[in-house]
């Protein structure tokens, strides 16, 4: 799990869902927006809707393996060019079905395994497109 300060408030997800600034890329859709000039760090948060699994294990297994990339590659340290970003980060209204479908038959492990190397795809195919922004 991340440090408090390294994730988003309900009010900062509220804000960048309403600004609508987002990236959809892969199975995930990246909320985002600039960080503040005195904040010298990513922020991020992840939503996995009821309509994946009724079952809130599954649910918080995903959001975990989304958060443990995080951790892992130390995306929170390091800034996309030269700005830090907050992101909220949740799962691709139109490829849900594929998604239901492709985990029910998982194991924990194998499930884990997916997500993370969606997420690794989908991160840097952003990383890609903000750089180029600027």
């Amino acid at each position: 799990m991340l440090p408090q300060r390294q994730r988003l408030t309900g009010k900062d997800i509220i804000f960048m869902t309403r600004k609508r600034q987002y990236a959809s890329q892969g199975l995930f859709w990246f909320f985002y927006i600039k960080q503040y000039p005195n904040l010298k760090f990513n922020q991020f948060s992840s939503h996995v809707t009821i309509k994946i699994s009724k079952k809130s294990v599954v649910r918080h297994m995903m959001k975990r393996a989304i958060m443990s990339y995080i951790q892992k590659h130390t995306l929170v340290k390091y800034p996309i060019t030269t700005s830090f970003y907050k992101f909220f980060i949740v799962l691709s209204k139109d490829r849900l079905w594929d998604i239901e479908k492709k985990i029910a038959n998982f194991p924990k492990k194998d499930t884990i395994k997916y997500i993370e190397q969606e997420f690794e795809k989908s991160w840097k195919r952003l990383n890609n497109r903000l750089s180029s922004i600027r």
